[in-house]
């Protein structure tokens, strides 16, 4: 099975998608347990929630800005901000706090 990160819950391909909300520390074992059994990649397309996931998971956590693809009965792991930067221009400038981050687990099947 191939874990995912994603820092939206966007749905990059067909199929059927199961989401819910995680806690920080769920979400930190769920990365943790991910990258020790070395199914899991990485999407994350800002250097400021790199560093937010590694600093709560402990895990390395890659820049990735390539167009993200989903194996089929993927789990998607989702670290993003609880806000919409109000400028787009301002991505990548901003400097949020660990509280400005929420999480989900979403399942996805292909059809």
């Amino acid at each position: 099975m191939t874990t995912v990160l994603l820092n939206s819950a966007m749905m990059p391909d067909e199929g059927v998608y199961v989401l819910r909300r995680a806690s920080r520390g769920e979400f930190a074992k769920l990365v943790a347990d991910a990258y020790r059994r070395g199914d899991l990649r990485s999407y994350i397309g800002y250097p400021e929630t790199a560093q937010h996931i590694e600093r709560v998971s402990g895990v390395p956590i890659q820049v990735n800005r390539a167009p993200t693809r989903l194996a089929d009965q993927a789990t998607i792991l989702i670290c993003k901000l609880t806000y919409r930067v109000p400028d787009p221009a301002d991505k990548g400038k901003l400097k949020p706090s660990d509280d400005d981050y929420e999480y989900f687990v979403a399942t996805y099947t292909r059809y």
